[in-house]
């Protein structure tokens, strides 16, 4: 099974092309961060956990996921990180959460994607975007490669001490920074409702016609990259960039 956390739809891209190449299904684990109840998994086959790297490590989001969710033991375990440029401490990340879960660690790899993260960094062209994805496919097919003929992942490179930092970085970003006081939205807003429904968490609702933001927030930037009109910013971080439409759209 090929399980993913996405966003923009980085992970959502790559994780159904590894599903088809595997012969496999991909499944959104949104759909089980919104529920009520944690998963059970039962099956004993291998796992492709995909997602993104968040504060230079893998994203909050699958991790927590990992470690709530029921697995059978021993099951071969892969992770798949996308990322713009470095995938940071993920492979220490996954590594340490497999041998928690009793899974048989397969490596982490990382594949380039994209950046999407609006509300701090520059967005890049079409042009760029579109050479990311293209040069990402074949990666995306190699790896697939591997997993189907049940290989491990190549070793990935560490700096030492990195994820202790990266521990520690992450302690403090995710309750401090990852907030949503800054997110507003504009006059351009046609009450269409669509970041309601692409929050992951379920974090967004409406009053009245204007959304509003909660405080369960990951910093995916779904809402304000995929609201079709551009009507919603973060503080002016994100005023006057491109928004990025998805893998999909180039």
């Amino acid at each position: 099974m090929v399980l993913y956390f996405t966003g923009t739809g980085n992970s959502r891209f790559v994780a159904e092309r590894i599903a088809k190449a595997t012969d496999d299904r991909a499944e959104d684990i949104s759909i089980y961060i919104k529920g009520s109840k944690q998963p059970v998994f039962t099956a004993d086959e291998a796992y492709v956990f995909v997602a993104p790297c968040y504060v230079s490590t893998t994203a909050r989001a699958m991790t927590d996921f990992i470690k709530e969710a029921s697995f059978p033991k021993d099951i071969r375990a892969y992770f798949i990180i996308t990322a713009a440029s470095y995938m940071g401490a993920a492979p220490t990340t996954n590594r340490r959460l497999s041998a928690k879960k009793g899974f048989k660690y397969m490596g982490t790899a990382q594949v380039a994607m994209p950046q999407n993260y609006i509300a701090h960094f520059k967005m890049r062209s079409e042009e760029e975007i579109r050479k990311t994805v293209k040069e990402a496919v074949p990666v995306i097919d190699r790896l697939s490669a591997i997993i189907k003929r049940k290989g491990p992942l190549p070793a990935a490179k560490q700096i030492p001490g990195e994820a202790f930092f990266t521990d520690l970085v992450c302690a403090l970003y995710y309750p401090l920074l990852m907030k949503t006081k800054k997110f507003r939205v504009t006059d351009k807003c046609i009450s269409c409702r669509k970041c309601e429904s692409l929050c992951p968490y379920g974090n967004i609702s409406f009053d009245g016609e204007k959304p509003v933001w909660g405080k369960k927030c990951t910093h995916c930037m779904a809402c304000i990259n995929l609201c079709p009109v551009s009507a919603i910013e973060y503080g002016k971080g994100s005023v006057g960039k491109t928004r990025y439409k998805g893998p999909e759209k180039v």
